[in-house]
């Protein structure tokens, strides 16, 4: 095996799994606060919703960046 493709794996893994975690920390951030708001004011369900939907986009991003390098390899 190459060694340019057992980096591209790599980099591949390190992109899903990195996204991944960065994703979920920053939904469990937000949710926290979101729910300290919605205990206060629960009109303010859209708002929240989106602000917790947003850190989720990330592990998306992450994990098409490693689908497309996936690709692109060869694999």
């Amino acid at each position: 095996m190459n060694i340019g493709i057992i980096y591209a794996l790599i980099g591949a893994a390190l992109s899903v799994f990195l996204c991944g975690i960065g994703s979920s920390v920053g939904i469990g951030y937000a949710g926290r606060e979101a729910n300290g708001v919605l205990s206060e004011d629960p009109d303010k369900f859209g708002t929240m919703l989106l602000l917790v939907a947003l850190p989720g986009t990330q592990g998306v991003y992450g994990f098409l960046t490693g689908f497309l390098v996936l690709m692109k390899v060869g694999i």
